[in-house]
């Protein structure tokens, strides 16, 4: 889940908040469908804009915060309850809103199966908001160093791959070589034993020749 930069700025405002003062935080839904409401444009949001929005759900904290139980869905109603016995509950929802935050702000677009993958990492309940805040963090980093390190290994697996096939034509091709060397031997060999041969033949005939003529020239 990849969220649009005004709804990212717009909810991390508010999360600051409720780290520090245990505040209501719209979700990322109710946010996106307020943008839609006013036609703003979530990727383009202007200053007046935002400011608009951070007014408008801060008038309707008290309110909402009040009625969390019974008009909101339970998920969500937990998500924004503010800290109780020094615990805190986090949705799902919140979990992957604020992955995909952090990791933006890591400089890394996650896809929506590795936010959700990350998300379900994360424990639910925590002390503060600070120490969730961390925990995404923390979550994001690994998953990051993981991809890392898998691609690491690829590498080397694959370099690994290209050198025993290098190694593997080498030797099959010094080895036609060396095929090739020992056929022009043999072929030289074969050539000087026809040549040798036709020299024996050569005599032979001339010989046969000679004791022809010696014996014609006798009678």
């Amino acid at each position: 889940m990849t969220l649009a930069a005004g709804t990212r700025k717009v909810y991390n405002h508010f999360y600051k908040g409720k780290a520090t003062r245990g505040s209501y935080t719209p979700t990322p839904s109710e946010i996106k469908n307020y943008f839609e409401s006013q036609g703003f444009d979530a990727d383009n949001l202007t200053d007046e804009q935002f400011n608009q929005t951070v007014n408008y759900f801060s008038k309707g904290e008290l309110s909402t915060v009040s009625q969390d139980s019974e008009e909101m869905p339970s998920g969500e109603a937990e998500a924004n309850a503010p800290i109780v016995n020094n615990q805190i509950v986090v949705s799902g929802a919140d979990k992957q809103a604020l992955v995909s935050s952090q990791s933006s702000a890591l400089g890394f677009t996650l896809t929506e199966e590795e936010t959700i993958a990350i998300a379900d990492s994360i424990d639910d309940v925590f002390t503060d908001y600070s120490s969730f805040i961390s925990s995404v963090t923390n979550a994001i980093k690994g998953y990051i160093s993981h991809k890392f390190d898998t691609i690491e290994n690829d590498l080397e697996n694959s370099t690994t791959e290209v050198r025993e096939y290098l190694t593997a034509r080498t030797n099959q091709l010094n080895q036609k070589v060396s095929n090739f060397a020992d056929n022009v031997k043999a072929i030289q060999t074969d050539t000087e034993a026809i040549r040798n041969n036709l020299k024996n033949s050569e005599i032979a005939v001339l010989a046969r020749f000679r004791n022809s003529w010696r014996g014609c020239a006798n009678k």
